[in-house]
């Protein structure tokens, strides 16, 4: 599963502004997120908003840009802002419309809380906004901070890096989560150890072969090097590798992810 990620606004001065600009530091952020995630095995895309000359010019663009990507989840990069400047600490909080993402949104406001140091404002249900109206995926909106909270601003500097990792982990987290939900069983959603038996005839035509097959997979040191390999390549991600450790990674998942490695070498 695929990631898109965009900076809110289009750079210096186009949103809002008080103890630190909007438009410039999301595009740090986003620079600094995307990094994180292909390191942590996440494809992701980023789009940086360098052409529009107003909102309206620059929502529409970032969501085109978004609905143009293959991805399964959309999110956008933002800072708060109140009506005055205060001294006191506002905090964070994530937007969304899909009540089926609240509970996610929830996880990344707390983990966002967590490392800044933030007030949790918690998840946000809004369907007044262009970009998680337009966006065709599940989509949140990010709002690290409040920019004109002097308390915000001076904990985001401090804990800068911090923020970026708990963004980062808590979208690899549900990368993970969503690739497991899709394996299991219908009557649950916990992962269990999947047993290894015989293969369908028709796969695998060679009884000596399948045997052959099954030995290797059975080694369970020798799949596990064969998967860190294969990550640090790029052939696939990390996430293989945890469901090989969770027990649902099956016989017909090895075969595949060995053909990908094959090719990449």
């Amino acid at each position: 599963m695929m990631l898109t990620i965009s900076a809110g606004h289009y750079g210096k001065g186009t949103g809002a502004s008080g103890y630190m600009d909007e438009g410039e530091e999301t595009v740090l952020v986003v620079q600094e997120l995307g990094n994180k995630l292909q390191q942590k095995g996440i494809k992701v895309t980023t789009i940086i908003d360098k052409q529009s000359k107003s909102q309206k010019q620059n929502l529409a663009y970032l969501v085109k840009r978004h609905n143009a990507t293959v991805r399964g989840l959309d999110v956008s990069i933002h800072f708060n802002s109140a009506r005055i400047k205060q001294k006191e600490g506002i905090g964070t909080e994530v937007l969304y419309v899909n009540p089926t993402i609240s509970p996610f949104a929830e996880k990344m406001s707390s983990e966002i809380a967590k490392a800044g140091m933030f007030k949790n404002r918690g998840a946000k249900h809004r369907t007044n906004l262009a970009f998680l109206n337009g966006t065709t995926k599940k989509a949140i909106i990010i709002e690290i901070c409040f920019v004109n909270s002097e308390q915000d601003a001076k904990l985001y500097r401090s804990n800068k890096d911090q923020i970026i990792e708990g963004i980062a982990e808590t979208l690899r987290s549900y990368f993970l989560k969503t690739s497991l939900q899709m394996t299991a069983k219908p009557s649950t959603l916990v992962a269990q150890p999947t047993p290894i038996t015989r293969m369908d005839a028709q796969s695998i035509t060679s009884r000596a072969l399948q045997q052959k097959v099954e030995e290797i997979f059975n080694d369970k040191e020798a799949v596990r090097e064969q998967l860190k390999q294969g990550i640090r390549l790029g052939a696939f991600q990390p996430l293989w590798l945890e469901k090989f450790d969770c027990g649902t990674l099956t016989l017909y998942d090895y075969i595949a992810l060995t053909a990908l490695l094959y090719q990449k070498k």
